[in-house]
């Protein structure tokens, strides 16, 4: 499935969606997955997002800078990072938001 598709799927269900936008030479944060996985019943998704090959979602969502978070529900952004996360910054937010 591409990522628009992943994205406009994820909009309508009534999880959490936390996007991450970064490019081929910005750190991948792999730990995420498995900070996710921790949230009970999936009521968080994850959808990574290359900017420099996703030009136009990027554009969508005013990115500009790499890395970038981007917590959505239902198609509504609750909460924006720009720069580096750490995993207790990402779980704060998760848990504010639950």
């Amino acid at each position: 499935m591409n990522i628009e598709k992943q994205l406009e799927t994820a909009v309508k269900t009534n999880h959490l969606v936390l996007v991450v936008f970064y490019a081929d030479w910005s750190p991948h944060y792999e730990w995420i997955g498995p900070v996710l996985r921790t949230y009970e019943k999936r009521t968080v998704e994850l959808i990574r997002v290359n900017a420099e090959e996703n030009r136009t979602i990027a554009d969508a969502h005013n990115v500009e800078t790499v890395p970038a978070f981007l917590l959505l529900h239902k198609g509504h952004e609750l909460w924006r990072q720009v720069g580096e996360l750490t995993v207790e910054e990402l779980k704060e937010v998760l848990d504010d938001f639950q």
